[in-house]
């Protein structure tokens, strides 16, 4: 019976089956088609977006050129303009930097204008809000008006090259244009100045450290919080004596200058550090002067620089321009080199403002209540709807109080109308001719020249380095630093008394500079700039002398110095600062035999932060763990204390070695700050259960990645995994090649690298063609290009390159722009 039933179902059961055959080929069909629906649509959309790279071979006709002019590419994008004058040069390089960094240039103009949120929605309302507050696009159309025609001139050139750009380029636009669903607007002279003030605010971190004291001031006394910020008594000196300065005659003094966290994302946020030095003839085996700068910024894709050369009938330069900016900022021409470090120089003072309680609209000053200064701006947002804000002043300058997240000077929701902050600031005064200044600079032909350009150079102060070739080397401290009727700008003020009002500015002939020392060489690396001497107040708050310190000491290894080695000086990895420290870690009694084997590494160890080293990781978790236990519990911000500032830490441990962990984490409950030391070296091993035995560690080069983000691929799941420019790198926070270990990730084993050089530079003014350069990530901003990071490698090794002109006597790519016939 059961065969019966069986034979009887079998017709249905192939019927089934041939039904099933039917419906399973029908969906491989329909399946297969859809992955080729898939693979056109990827294919045709990646042979669009690659429309989006530019034209480099070729012609291109524009109006407003005089002449033909060439861009020359190297194999690896590096750039060499032609051009019959100088119109036509800056006319090429906004079109040249509009073909590689388009999106970059408009974002750092929407940055510095306030105006990221119409593109990118709720998420940048903050930087948005904070830079309207600041006001730079209406402050920089004021410096605009004051500079000379012929400066005008070449911002003038400089936009319609980019303009031309924007309409000859006959592909789509870069990715970043597409995610974000928007088109850029023309190009203003205006725009490029932006750059500038962007620049001027992550140079300049006064007020920010001012709140972050008031705030400590809340719960501890004075003396403490100084402690904080303790002072490098062993400094090497920039300028060690000032001569031929005249300090018993001072002008007559100037009119007042007018004017908690930042809601600024890393790359635009106040940081530290640049190298630069330079040498007579009678120290390098050239004969003649070599000069070396490294500044130091976030690690960006793509980086704040791009290198060109740009050759005229006048003029040779060569160096690093900035996208945005159409003039060379670091570099050579025909007859000088050139490079900058910050100063530090303390050029920002917060004022409390006391508000009339029975008129919000009104605030206190020496002579009576008198009237905010206000102004509407509205912040137009995608995708909700506009925000309007309102912008008071005072006499002092913008109120950021609405805009950060705690003014630092008490509990004022308690009070009716609480006091504001006023940000007074050289960077924000109206006739702001720095753009001028570097104008000059890029056509200086010896110190004279170069010592009357930086006269106009007011914004951020930078201690600029220069050499010639008649011989001469030179540094000065150009800007404009004020001068306060008394206190020393540590701390907010009260802003009704006048007594802590700026009274002028220092003279600029009374600046600190120095030529052809004795010595033979200037060295800057953001240390301390002037001896006790100095008249005027520059700034309470230098950085450490470590790489200074480290310069010196290579220099000083050799009678004469070629090129060669001063590059090897850029590249050096040994922390002064680690060697030290480790004499107070080294007493420490470890209480396990990996802990034991830990301190061995690091008596053992020269102090180098390299790649291959172990030393290194043990060495920074253990500074991770030892700042728990210093300022883990600091009344407040204890956050911004978990860094790799060794001097910080050394200080502590040695005036207090019985009392440096009183604001610590208790990291063994209720012991001594011996305890405590012990302590936070087993943390270390004990806190690194994913590894075997210490000698198998990761090294440093696995645990200290330099990750150059981007603004948005990054936020990009996949994207960001693909688009990822990140290398190991050797260095720290203070090695001449500075590589600054973030401590955020510690607990994870991994010290992302943050923050270094972003262009390294060595120039040789017996042969100018013989300098030396090097790029962070690629000269492109596009990820299709094959210019997008290919200079990681050689940026990590140390890998230069020349912009001579026998690099382009054979270019990869030629691309001509002819006059446009009418």
């Amino acid at each position: 019976m059961r065969r019966f039933n069986l034979i009887l179902a079998l017709p249905l059961l192939l019927n089934n089956g041939m039904r099933m055959n039917r419906i399973l080929k029908t969906s491989v069909k329909v399946f297969s088609f859809i992955i080729l629906l898939v693979l056109i649509v990827g294919v045709g959309g990646f042979v669009w977006l690659r429309s989006s790279l530019p034209q480099l071979d070729g012609e291109v006709a524009l109006g407003a050129l005089k002449g033909n002019t060439e861009i020359l590419r190297s194999d690896d994008g590096l750039v060499t303009i032609r051009a019959g004058n100088e119109a036509d040069a800056y006319h090429a390089l906004g079109y040249v930097h509009a073909q590689d960094r388009l999106w970059q240039m408009d974002f750092m103009r929407r940055a510095g204008a306030g105006r990221l949120s119409e593109v990118s929605g709720k998420a940048t309302i903050g930087i948005d809000r904070f830079m309207r507050t600041l006001g730079f696009q209406n402050l920089v159309i004021e410096n605009y008006k004051h500079l000379p025609s012929k400066v005008k001139a070449v911002f003038e050139s400089y936009s319609q090259g980019v303009n031309d750009y924007l309409q000859t380029h006959s592909g789509t636009l870069s990715p970043e244009f597409h995610i974000l669903n928007y088109s850029p607007e023309p190009w203003l002279p205006t725009d490029s100045l932006l750059w500038g003030r962007l620049m001027a605010l992550q140079l300049s971190d006064n007020f920010n450290k001012e709140l972050l004291r008031q705030r400590l001031l809340n719960n501890m006394d004075l003396y403490e919080v100084n402690n904080l910020w303790p002072e490098d008594n062993n400094d090497p000196l920039i300028i060690p004596n000032i001569t031929g300065l005249d300090f018993s005659k001072p002008e007559s003094l100037s009119p007042n200058i007018p004017a908690g966290p930042l809601p600024l994302p890393w790359s635009l946020a106040p940081k530290d550090a640049s190298n630069a030095w330079v040498l007579s003839g009678d120290k390098t085996s050239t004969g003649g002067p070599i000069l070396a700068n490294d500044p130091h910024l976030a690690l960006d894709a793509p980086g704040p620089w791009y290198l060109a050369r740009i050759e005229t009938p006048e003029f040779i330069w060569a160096g690093a321009t900035s996208p945005g900016v159409p003039l060379l900022v670091l570099g050579h021409n025909n007859h000088i080199a050139w490079g900058f470090t910050t100063t530090h120089s303390d050029t920002q003072d917060l004022f409390i403002e006391k508000i009339n309680p029975d008129n919000p609209e009104q605030y206190l000053s020496p002579e009576g209540y008198v009237e905010f200064e206000t102004h509407t701006e509205i912040i137009r947002i995608k995708g909700a709807p506009d925000e309007k804000i309102t912008i008071r002043k005072s006499r002092h300058g913008p109120i950021i109080s609405p805009v950060l997240g705690s003014s630092g000077i008490g509990q004022q929701e308690q009070i009716k109308h609480p006091p504001q902050i006023a940000l007074q600031w050289t960077a924000l005064k109206e006739d702001d001719k720095t753009a001028q200044a570097l104008f000059d600079i890029n056509r200086s032909k010896d110190w004279v020249d170069f010592e009357r350009a930086t006269q106009n150079f007011y914004s951020p102060q930078q201690t600029l380095v220069m050499a010639d070739k008649k011989g001469t080397i030179a540094v000065i401290a150009s800007g404009r630093i004020p001068i306060r009727k008394s206190g020393d700008g540590r701390l907010p003020v009260p802003g009704w008394t006048g007594t802590n009002d700026w009274q002028g500015i220092i003279p600029p002939r009374f600046l600190p500079k120095s030529i052809n020392p004795t010595t033979g060489k200037l060295v800057t690396a953001n240390n301390k700039l002037i001896g006790p001497d100095y008249p005027y107040l520059i700034t309470k708050d230098w950085p450490n002398s470590y790489r200074a310190k480290r310069i010196h000491q290579l220099i000083d290894q050799k009678d004469r110095l070629s090129i060669e080695d001063n590059m090897n000086i850029q590249m050096d990895t040994l922390s002064l600062a680690a060697l030290e420290l480790l004499p107070l870690l080294l007493k420490t009694s470890p209480n396990s035999q990996e802990a034991q084997k830990a301190l061995s590494l690091l008596r053992q160890w020269n102090g180098k932060m390299e790649l291959t080293s172990i030393e290194p990781v043990i060495f920074h978790n253990w500074l991770y763990w030892l700042n728990k236990a210093a300022f883990g519990n600091l009344p407040t911000d204890a956050a911004s204390f978990q860094t790799p500032d060794i001097l910080r830490l050394k200080f502590l441990l040695e005036r207090n070695p019985e009392n440096w962990c009183k604001y610590g984490e208790r990291l063994v409950i209720g012991e001594n700050c011996v305890a405590q030391m012990t302590e936070s070296l087993d943390r270390v091993i004990s806190n690194s259960n994913d590894f075997n035995a210490i000698s198998s560690w990761p090294n440093w080069g696995d645990r200290h990645k330099a990750h150059f983000e981007h603004p948005i691929y990054d936020k990009i799941p996949l994207l960001n995994q693909v688009l990822k420019l990140e290398i190991s790198s050797a260095g720290s926070h203070d090695t001449i090649n500075r590589s600054s270990p973030s401590l955020r990730k510690a607990i994870l084993q991994l010290f992302p690298n943050v923050h270094g050089p972003s262009y390294r530079a060595v120039y040789d003014l017996t042969n100018l063609d013989n300098s030396r350069f090097l790029l962070a990530t690629g000269q492109s901003g596009n990820p299709l290009s094959s210019f997008y990071g290919n200079f990681l490698s050689s940026w990590r090794d140390g890998e230069y390159i020349k912009l001579d002109s026998d690099k382009f006597r054979n270019p990869k790519h030629r691309l001509v722009l002819i006059p446009k016939m009418n």
